[in-house]
């Protein structure tokens, strides 16, 4: 692995190109396939958990000097993600062997990677000193992440069958190994914007720990979204610990308001009168949806004194409409976004930290009990209450 990825300055990179400037041109030393797929989207997108996903994929084939020129339509900037394909299993591609970085306007890149044992090397960058600085990262990233993507071609081979202990101990360590990988990385890079990109991938316990220590030029770089979408993230994660010591049985229950599936306003309160169940669901929740018939039963037998209110949590509206009326859910259906702030959202407001979870309310409005989980004991629960 080289210690310095080569940076080359942009006006050398134009001087020396002959005839249309390509968006990114890319070779790849000792790649045993000529196949290399290209993702990208805009960064605002790609911090926008709210927003349905809009990814250009690219297949491009290499020619016989193991290279492509691929035009962008890169009006802002963009996240891409290089993937060639010989590090994937069954179309999967594994950790270690892949680039991730970002495409600015009017900057064309000159990339050459080598094909190591399991993992990509970035072992050039001309035109792009933030790429330079991804570069960097992930050749400090992917020799670890390989181990990680090793065990994960292993469990696919599985096809399904539970992996031993052995290869599960092996994948967890590679993880531990890999968020380490990390943190020694953006201790080491407070003062370069890469270091956002890489707190954005690293989960909650590590953006707290460092979010405070980013530099202002850090702050106020290309990722300034990223920094802003961590610090909600950060906001959400407080409001929910403060909610999880409030939401027990008998506290009142948080009032709140959001739209149903025709556009009115549905509150908390206007419920009263009646036991009420706040299902936080998501269409991508599995668990959710397999706790749905068991649902309608208890609903059909005491829909007189019980009301359900289905919230979505994380989905957009196209696919949260589509989700009711594919699972024919007969009850309150409401959608909780991520567009307001933190303390706003109602799965921060009741501190909802696993999916499915079930928040039983009384007739005055206080909780009754918590049901986190698709597990046994709600329905019998409710028929104790209700009979």
């Amino acid at each position: 692995m080289n210690p310095k990825t080569l940076l080359i300055p942009i006006a050398a990179l134009c001087a020396t190109a002959c005839g249309p400037r390509h968006t990114i041109v890319a070779t790849f030393i000792g790649a045993k396939n000529d196949t290399v797929i290209l993702q990208s989207r805009s960064l605002a997108q790609y911090v926008d958990f709210t927003a349905e996903p809009d990814i250009r994929t690219d297949t491009l084939i290499l020619d016989e000097e193991r290279r492509f020129a691929v035009d962008l339509d890169v009006s802002e900037p963009t996240v891409c993600i290089l993937m060639p394909r010989e590090f994937s299993e069954a179309g999967y591609p594994l950790a270690g062997g892949s680039f991730t970085f970002i495409a600015e306007p009017r900057q064309p890149l000159d990339l050459e990677f080598v094909a190591r044992n399991g993992w990509l090397e970035v072992n050039a960058v001309r035109g792009s000193e933030l790429v330079g600085d991804m570069a960097q990262y992930a050749n400090a990233w992917n020799p670890v992440g390989a181990e990680m993507g090793r065990a994960q071609a292993a469990m696919i081979r599985l096809r399904g069958k539970p992996a031993g202990d052995s290869l599960q101990q092996a994948y967890h360590a590679s993880v531990q190994r890999a968020q380490q990988a990390n943190e020694e990385f953006i201790a080491a890079h407070l003062d370069r914007p890469t270091a956002a990109f890489v707190l954005f991938q690293s989960g909650e316990a590590t953006a707290e720990r460092y979010f405070d220590s980013l530099r202002p030029e850090v702050r106020n770089s290309i990722l300034r979204p990223m920094i802003e979408q961590i610090g909600l993230q950060l906001e959400g994660a407080r409001v929910r610990r403060e909610a999880a010591e409030r939401i027990k049985a008998g506290a009142e229950a948080p009032d709140f308001s959001l739209p149903d599936t025709q556009g009115r306003e549905v509150s908390l309160a206007s419920l009263r009168g009646k036991y009420v169940v706040l299902d936080f669901w998501g269409s991508w929740c599995v668990w959710c949806i397999k706790g749905f018939p068991e649902l309608k039963k208890c609903y059909e037998k005491y829909k007189d004194k019980l009301e359900v209110v289905g919230i979505d949590c994380t989905d957009s509206r196209e696919n949260w409409l589509k989700a009711v009326e594919q699972h024919q859910l007969p009850w309150i259906n409401l959608l909780d976004t991520r567009e307001k702030r933190p303390a706003e959202v109602i799965d921060n407001l009741y501190g909802i930290g696993a999916y499915p979870t079930k928040i039983l309310i009384d007739p005055e409005g206080r909780i009754v009990e918590v049901f986190v989980g698709e597990r046994p004991g709600f329905s019998e629960r409710l028929a104790e209450l209700l009979k």
